[in-house]
């Protein structure tokens, strides 16, 4: 399976004294940390995103009497992918307990919240409408850039020590991918210009903006006092969206068995918030399809098909089956409407890394 992590930051905490302006003060000389900041460059373009903002948040003293030590936003004056950001210097507190946030591109309408925030507790409840940051194209607008945010917790530097922590930062939203593939000898597919479409059915926008990474140790833990955020739940019924793709453009395509063939197109994405989904499938994700070309001149489609299971692989490349009970932030869930000699039928849908699709195996059969 594709790695779904995004970027690797290095946070290197260099502790020193330094002595206070005030006289009184300078009698006291106070302990503080150097917190110098790095992205890693993989190479995986796929995985990368252009930072434009960065801003970082430490806590101290997280398991009890946790207090704020640094809210600094950093606006990149060359934004790149997996920009060298590490002239960027924080002055720290020492601590034996030091959690930190890393907000990357927050958008423009967070930035005021952002900036007063003072406890973990506001923090965790920031939530923001993705819709603040798509264009009318359907894609993330390019004067914010993606949103993606990491936690790490149980950071612990004494004085005189250099300490260098590793920790990823995610894509703060989900995308549904939906493709159209001819799968067998003599099939032949395609859509048609101003008639063939694609909707999305019972998705949200809103979503809690800063969630823990399964990386870090700050999701997932069997322990709920390692976890850091909240996914939405309970949604009601009035918030449920639905979006309509319909083609721009002509295309027919039939079934190759050449190593080379492309059998399988993209028809659309959706940008979707995290959330969890109700036990009675009320609000699950459904697809309806019109209009699709199968062996032409005929047509066929499906009628808001609820998505009830998901196939993911796990860390040994073994595909299981599982109830379909939530979007993640950082998962690419990929549809495809598959057209052969059987009917439409859904049986399950793949989760992917982000980028360029590889093995999609949601099957809707046409």
């Amino acid at each position: 399976m594709r790695n779904k992590l995004l970027h690797i930051i290095y946070l290197t905490f260099t502790f020193f004294l330094f002595s206070c302006s005030n006289a009184i003060d300078e009698l006291l000389p106070l302990t503080r940390a150097q917190l110098s900041i790095e992205l890693k460059n993989d190479l995986d373009v796929d995985r990368q995103e252009e930072i434009k903002t960065i801003r970082f948040i430490v806590f101290n003293s997280v398991s009890g009497g946790v207090k704020l030590d640094v809210n600094k936003r950093v606006v990149l004056a060359a934004p790149g992918t997996a920009t060298d950001i590490t002239a960027q210097v924080l002055t720290v507190t020492p601590d034996n307990d030091i959690m930190v946030i890393v907000i990357v591109n927050e958008p423009h309408s967070l930035t005021s919240e952002l900036d007063g925030i003072t406890t973990l507790g506001a923090l965790q409840n920031v939530d923001y409408n993705i819709a603040g940051i798509l264009n009318s194209d359907g894609e993330i607008v390019s004067s914010t850039g993606m949103p993606m945010t990491g936690v790490i917790r149980g950071i612990s530097v004494v004085s005189e020590e250099t300490k260098t922590v590793e920790m990823v930062i995610e894509r703060a939203v989900a995308r549904v991918d939906i493709f159209l593939e001819a799968t067998d000898g003599g099939a032949v597919t395609g859509y048609t210009n101003g008639s063939t479409s694609v909707t999305l059915h019972n998705f949200t926008r809103n979503s809690y903006f800063v969630m823990g990474n399964e990386a870090n140790g700050t999701r997932d833990n069997v322990d709920p006092s390692k976890n850091y955020g909240k996914v939405m739940e309970n949604v009601p019924t009035s918030d449920l969206l639905e979006e309509t793709w319909t083609a721009g453009t002509t295309t027919t395509w039939a079934y190759s068995s050449a190593s080379d063939a492309k059998n399988k197109r993209l028809l659309c994405s959706f940008y979707i918030g995290e959330r969890i989904f109700k036990s009675d499938y009320s609000d699950r994700l459904a697809v309806s399809m019109t209009n699709v070309l199968k062996g032409p001149p005929s047509v066929t489609g499906i009628a808001g098909k609820v998505i009830e299971t998901i196939t993911k692989v796990d860390n040994s490349g073994t595909p299981t089956v599982q109830p379909f009970t939530e979007i993640r932030r950082n998962n690419v869930y990929q549809i495809t409407a598959r057209v052969g000699k059987i009917g439409i039928q859904i049986i399950t849908i793949s989760v992917e890394g982000w980028g360029e699709a590889q093995d999609i195996d949601l099957d809707m059969y046409l």
